[in-house]
């Protein structure tokens, strides 16, 4: 299977969960057998970037690819610049999330 140029071998995926797919479970699962796991929820609004709880999200240092980050949000423009700027932290895959039920935080 394939997301645009990534391989997600196996066909096995990790969905992004809030409060548990965070980098060490990430990591786990893709050790395990994962051919990608997605990041938690992360917020689109840029004033929230630099919070702890943020930047842990959005670290993805010594992960193995592809990097799939999930952003939520509500403004289009907004949205786009979250992708923008997940892709330059190392996400090579943007995952709208499209209502999830959790609580964004």
């Amino acid at each position: 299977m394939r997301i645009g140029p990534h391989a997600i071998d196996p066909k096995v995926i990790l969905a992004p969960m809030a409060g548990v797919t965070d980098k060490p479970f990430r990591l786990l699962c893709k050790r395990l057998g994962a051919g990608l796991a997605v990041s938690e929820m992360t917020i689109s609004d840029p004033r929230f970037w630099t919070t702890r709880k943020s930047l842990q999200r959005m670290d993805h240092a010594g992960e193995p690819d592809p990097i799939s980050v999930q952003i939520a949000g509500t403004v289009p423009a907004v949205m786009a610049e979250a992708a923008k700027y997940n892709a330059g932290n190392g996400a090579q895959i943007i995952d709208i999330n499209m209502g999830c039920p959790a609580t964004r935080s």
